[in-house]
């Protein structure tokens, strides 16, 4: 399984673990920062993409970079927000992610979403 994982806060460690316990089977999680160019996107099949943002507020870029990842490929994209308003969250929907989950993060709802998620594949 390979999963991406795309943060711009220290969190990232933590998400890590989270997914790490989560799937429990072999898997490959790469991380990159968020400020990054996306071309990885396109050189490796995922099957999940997560978007970790680490504010309150969303510029607009980063809906834009949630709308480039979708049209780069069709994997799973899941974007974790911190305590964004009703709009925020309907807008990263709009840009075409799969779901969100607000932090903080509760393990159990994290694994039901990506499980979800990656039974929409199969």
């Amino acid at each position: 399984m390979k999963i991406l994982l795309i943060s711009e806060s220290s969190t990232e460690d933590d998400i890590y673990r989270m997914i790490d316990q989560i799937i429990k089977i072999d898997k490959i999680i790469e991380t990159h920062d968020i400020s990054e160019e996306l071309s990885y996107i396109t050189d490796i099949r995922y099957d999940i993409i997560i978007i970790n943002y680490d504010k309150v507020r969303i510029r607009h870029g980063d809906f834009k970079m949630i709308f480039d990842i979708r049209c780069k490929t069709q994997a799973p994209l899941l974007v974790i927000l911190e305590g964004c308003e009703i709009r925020d969250k309907l807008h990263v929907l709009n840009m075409k992610a799969d779901d969100y989950i607000e932090k903080p993060i509760n393990i159990d709802e994290l694994e039901e979403k990506m499980l979800q998620l990656l039974h929409k594949l199969s």
